[in-house]
């Protein structure tokens, strides 16, 4: 009779035990430094052309059991290395997918430069809505893909780019 109390407190208590917590995330800044870009051979003859790059993010084994929310509030392309400024690039797109060789993209960013810009070493660009990408987060790895045009430069260039994110996150064990 008294094995048949316990077995209900032990439940209880151990329940009571199991981890778990929650966190809003307000501000998350994830940057790739040094994407290669192609450069074009002959661009000056050829007149506006295109290149695109991509990287991945690699998900940790503890990101499979959460519970997330994850919102893309502003896309940064920043010039690296010899590059002054990035006043040659007319359009940029920036996407995310599961894999590279997915046909399901989400665009994050689409940006195109107006003619009285003035000359900047950023194109910074906050969707009119966050971005959901809370399915795509909880992939082996997200593969995100810059496609640059303009008049781009011949020789490879580099740029970092930088998401900024925020969210929910709910763990439990």
């Amino acid at each position: 009779m008294k094995f048949q109390l316990l077995v209900p407190v032990l439940a209880a208590l151990t329940g009571a035990c199991s981890p778990s917590f929650e966190a809003d995330l307000p501000d998350v800044e994830i940057t790739q430094h040094g994407l290669k870009m192609a450069g074009v051979p002959g661009a000056a003859l050829l007149g506006d052309t295109s290149a695109s790059s991509s990287f991945t993010f690699p998900s940790s084994a503890w990101a499979k059991r959460m519970n997330s929310e994850i919102l893309v509030h502003r896309v940064t392309i920043t010039a690296n290395g010899s590059l002054a400024n990035l006043d040659f690039i007319k359009s940029a797109r920036v996407t995310a997918a599961v894999s590279a060789l997915s046909e399901g993209t989400t665009p994050i960013l689409d940006y195109e430069r107006s003619a009285d810009a003035p000359s900047t070493s950023a194109i910074a660009v906050s969707p009119p809505a966050p971005i959901d990408v809370t399915s795509l987060w909880s992939a082996d790895q997200v593969v995100i893909e810059l496609q640059a045009a303009g008049q781009l430069p011949e020789q490879d260039w580099t740029v970092d780019v930088t998401l900024n994110l925020s969210g929910n996150i709910t763990y439990r064990f």
